[in-house]
């Protein structure tokens, strides 16, 4: 009989441990190092837009060398913008059910996220769309003016890498929507401890639980990232969680 009482970790591939990353807070890191295998990239980020009837865009998740403050300025002048939202709209609805759509991309002169670019130092963008339900998910990939334009060797590797980054970024915003419930609806149906929120600690609640961003859902529900977190603190405090990750488990245990 073998000895296991002091046995050594099981091997986890790359892959096994990006996707284990998925609803963790490093999980941008992570995924972005694992692009950064394929081809140099500055930063990439993910808005998820629930309604396409009604496309208010999310910025979800981001990770890179532009600054938390950045992305989220960057993100309220583009969801601000009708045309640009209209955009989200239209990529997402070239997707085949089931599928993806992958395209390269720079803004022209006159194109409001011209002055973005040039101010951030991009000189390209590489962006994912996928349908799912009502809405769906664009990921996008950055490059670096100081990197030059992607080679078409680059290219070739991420179109090999970035269904599954996009996958696991819409994996995310999955993980409740797909058991049906909410923190908001576990409130309504009066299901302990959820009762003990407000409704927008529960609204908030469900931005966590579908992997929205502290940034990401301030810009949606128009109030400060330090309102959010507050919110965050309290709810985590009366339902007895910590994380975004166990208010997710709490959440589907009481989906019954």
């Amino acid at each position: 009989m073998s000895d296991i009482s002091n046995p050594s970790p099981l091997p986890r591939d790359p892959v096994a441990a990006l996707v284990a990353s998925v609803p963790l807070d490093g999980f941008g890191a992570a995924l972005l190092a694992y692009i950064r295998t394929a081809a140099e990239i500055a930063n990439f980020g993910a808005f998820f837009v629930p309604d396409l009837n009604r496309p208010q865009p999310v910025l979800s998740v981001w990770s890179g060398q532009m600054s938390d403050y950045w992305f989220n300025v960057n993100a309220r002048r583009i969801t601000s913008h009708d045309a640009l939202r209209r955009d989200f709209v239209d990529r997402i609805l070239r997707a085949p059910p089931g599928g993806l759509v992958i395209d390269r991309w720079h803004p022209p002169a006159d194109d409001p996220r011209a002055p973005i670019y040039a101010r951030d130092k991009v000189i390209e963008r590489v962006s994912v769309a996928s349908r799912a339900g009502r809405g769906g998910v664009v990921s996008f990939y950055l490059r670096g003016d100081h990197a030059g334009w992607l080679t078409e060797d680059e290219l070739t590797r991420l179109r090999e890498v970035l269904p599954l980054a996009h996958e696991l970024i819409g994996l995310r915003h999955r993980l409740v929507g797909a058991s049906g419930s909410t923190a908001s609806g576990l409130r309504d149906r009066a299901v302990d401890p959820f009762t003990m929120l407000s409704p927008r600690e529960a609204e908030v609640c469900d931005h966590a639980a579908r992997g929205v961003s502290v940034a990401g859902t301030a810009l949606t529900l128009g109030v400060s990232e330090n309102s959010i977190r507050t919110l965050r603190k309290r709810a985590w405090r009366k339902l007895g969680v910590g994380s975004a990750t166990q208010l997710t488990a709490l959440v589907l245990a009481n989906r019954g």
